[in-house]
């Protein structure tokens, strides 16, 4: 059931999006009957959109059976949930306490300006972007950065620039 039921919908998705929806039910298909699956189920969703769209949770809430309203407090809960289109790399800097010591500030400068962006800006090609946010639960990695759901550290200004020509070397 939708949020605004009998609200005409407009579509937020590209044009090109909408077959993107087949492949995410799909992807659901296998965790219909799984209890607790929100979490899977908005990952499989930023996997297909590289956010998730409202269209998604929609989607996600009729095939698991929930409410809209749970599923978009699950999405909106979360930090490494996207609502509006992401790049492919996403980049997040620990900005707590031990990292920041351990030089997290030099590590995010130094990602921006290779990348000749700053917080929360996408880089033209769409691949990257950065953030800074709280704590990782990566303390043992500090300084860490994580990208999308990989763990690197501990970096320092140097590293953070050959994790960039790593991860551009995937795209080649």
């Amino acid at each position: 059931m939708a949020i605004h039921a009998g609200a005409p919908r407009r579509s937020t998705l590209a044009p090109g999006d909408h077959a993107k929806l087949d492949d995410l039910r799909a992807r659901l298909a296998d965790l219909k009957d799984e209890p607790g699956a929100t979490l899977e189920a908005l990952y499989a969703a930023q996997e297909v959109f590289s956010y998730v769209p409202p269209e998604a949770v929609t989607m996600i809430a009729e095939e698991l059976s929930m409410p809209e309203s749970e599923v978009f407090g699950v999405l909106t809960f979360y930090t490494m949930f996207h609502r509006k289109p992401s790049a492919k790399y996403v980049l997040r800097v620990c900005r707590d306490l031990s990292c920041h010591i351990s030089g997290a500030p030099a590590v995010l400068k130094a990602l921006n300006d290779e990348l000749g962006t700053r917080v929360s800006e996408v880089t033209e090609d769409g691949l990257f972007e950065t953030e800074s946010v709280s704590c990782l639960g990566l303390c043992d990695l500090q300084p860490a950065v994580m990208v999308n759901l990989e763990q690197h550290g501990p970096l320092d200004a140097a590293k953070a620039r050959s994790l960039l020509a790593d991860l551009r070397a995937r795209e080649a």
